[in-house]
């Protein structure tokens, strides 16, 4: 598998925000950490030029917004701690004069306002900022999303051998789809409870529901399809699924007429298909039905990651799937500055 170079070059490239510009102290800090490091306009209010090397970390306590922060300012570069503001005045008007936490404080970022310190400061403009806008510089490459879905792949693969060491000897197939009808809000709890009922000391791997706004069962629906399923355990026994169709959903109506007597959703039986039955075959057969697997259902996250990425459409499995992985990773945490699609370098001339 040659995706998983491609993501080890990613990796070794250059954190960051989608732009949801609400004008207060919180999304500039937000602002200068995860977008400083990646413009390459900045000025001070006197029209000293600014080269962000390290954003810094942000403080959570009290003192100065970011501590440690590296900059070049003109030809200096300069360490220490940076403090915003929306109006250059609030810096009087909170105290910060006479307070000793702020005299290491090297540069003010302000959005508006006059009659600040006597320190450099950066005015940053709310139009240049805009809203809700992506700053990649290129499109993605078919390789970078593969790279990504592939790695998607690999974490679920192995969740389905956690749940085969730690399963208390249940068919990790099984486990997998009582995972997938337990999805929505109470998850952690169901699943606990389900542990509980098959004896098992607690559920491998529990996490707290992170998907999409589906509209899943009553709890009471899927108690009974639990119960159901228990009853035809049978159904799960690898050696029936030691052979698959080729990729259209339709092949997979056979398979599926088996779960529909017991009650189960269609499109929670191709969940189980592509969350669980795929990463449980290993990456060599699993991960080429991913790529051969049409898309079943929108995640209501396509059209927007599309435009951000440059690609026209997806049309597998395994392509949805990097697109989640590459929202999960880089647009959701606002991680602009560490995606591969906003890089390039400073040139910085030495100056005698």
């Amino acid at each position: 598998m040659h995706y998983q170079k491609v993501l080890l070059q990613q990796y070794h490239i250059a954190e960051g925000s989608m732009y949801n510009w609400r004008s207060n102290e919180e999304d500039l800090v937000k602002w200068w950490l995860r977008q400083s490091e990646q413009m390459d306009n900045l000025q001070t209010i006197e029209g000293e030029r600014i080269i962000v090397l390290d954003a810094g970390q942000r403080n959570d306590g009290p003192g100065p917004d970011i501590f440690r922060s590296r900059i070049i300012l003109d030809d200096l570069e300069m360490s220490g701690h940076v403090e915003m503001h929306l109006r250059a005045e609030d810096w009087f008007r909170h105290g910060h004069q006479n307070d000793v936490r702020y005299d290491d404080v090297m540069l003010h970022v302000i959005v508006g306002g006059h009659g600040g310190p006597d320190i450099p400061t950066l005015l940053v403009e709310r139009h240049r900022l805009g809203a809700s806008q992506c700053i990649a510089q290129r499109r993605i490459s078919k390789k970078e999303l593969m790279g990504y879905s592939f790695a998607r792949f690999k974490h679920k693969e192995e969740h389905v051998r956690l749940l085969s060491e730690v399963g208390s000897g249940h068919n990790p197939l099984f486990l997998g789809m009582i995972e997938i009808i337990m999805a929505g809000a109470s998850r952690t709890r169901q699943l606990h409870n389900a542990a509980l009922i098959l004896g098992m000391e607690n559920w491998p791997d529990c996490r707290d529901w992170k998907g999409s706004n589906l509209s899943f069962p009553k709890e009471q629906s899927r108690s009974v399809l639990f119960q159901e399923m228990m009853r035809n355990a049978h159904l799960f026994e690898s050696n029936l699924w030691q052979t698959i169709p080729e990729n259209s959903w339709f092949d997979w109506n056979t398979r599926y007429s088996l779960f529909c007597k017991i009650g189960l959703p269609v499109n929670q039986f191709r969940e189980w298909l592509v969350n669980i039955l795929a990463p449980s075959m290993g990456e060599q057969q699993g991960f080429e039905l991913w790529q051969r697997m049409q898309i079943f259902r929108h995640y209501g996250l396509e059209k927007k990651m599309l435009q951000q990425l440059g690609l026209s459409k997806i049309s597998s499995v395994a392509e949805q799937q990097g697109l989640l992985s590459w929202k999960n990773i880089f647009c959701s945490t606002g991680s602009c500055v560490k995606c591969p699609l906003t890089q390039y370098h400073h040139t910085l001339t030495h100056i005698n």
